[in-house]
């Protein structure tokens, strides 16, 4: 038995282990399927075109871990896997491995669809310049977002103490001669009572 990653494993943040199945690979499967460190895995398939080629860089969290054929994964001497992750996240993210894909209700990129795909490959000397650049991008879009839920989180404090200091007449000097909150409530209340 050895652990293996399916395509639940693979999401927009990287690799998920919280649910890593195991099953048995022969030696010969193991040797077809085992993940080495910096293997990119694609989603193979899905029913979002958009979700259809999402990739992931294997760093070897989990030692002879292997991979299902929901699948695809790509390695290459000749370009750097960083710039193919990138690409790829593009690929996957903009719906183009969708397209690419075959089926209706669940499309398949399949082996020999991303064999026929074209990627452009920008000179060997500028891949890990363009990796580095797209890495330190999202590194700050990811903290742009961390922030905005902070503030929204925030503002929704905010509006709750703001509404709860409203009803208890708190936001302005109240006329003790005005009838309470409470009391208006009440009397909406047995208005809406059936006789």
């Amino acid at each position: 038995m050895r652990p293996y990653l399916r395509s639940a494993n693979v999401t927009w943040d990287g690799v998920s282990l919280g649910d890593v199945k195991e099953m048995n690979f022969d030696d010969r499967d193991f040797e077809t399927y085992c993940l080495e460190r910096g293997d990119l895995l694609l989603n193979e398939a899905s029913g979002s075109p958009n979700e259809v080629g999402k990739p992931v860089i294997w760093d070897g969290q989990i030692e002879n871990c292997c991979f299902q054929n929901t699948l695809l994964r790509v390695r290459s001497t000749q370009t750097d896997m960083k710039y193919l992750y990138w690409y790829c996240y593009y690929a996957a993210l903009s719906g183009r491995f969708g397209d690419a894909g075959r089926g209706v209700n669940i499309r398949h990129l399949g082996k020999s669809g991303l064999a026929q795909f074209p990627i452009p490959v920008a000179p060997r000397e500028l891949q890990g310049e363009i990796a580095a650049q797209l890495d330190k991008q999202f590194e700050q879009l990811k903290l742009l977002e961390r922030t905005a839920r902070i503030v929204q989180d925030r503002v929704v404090a905010l509006r709750s103490a703001v509404l709860a200091d409203a009803f208890a007449g708190q936001l302005v000097p109240q006329d003790p001669n005005d009838e309470p909150a409470s009391a208006l409530l009440e009397r909406i209340a047995d208005s809406r009572r059936p006789v």
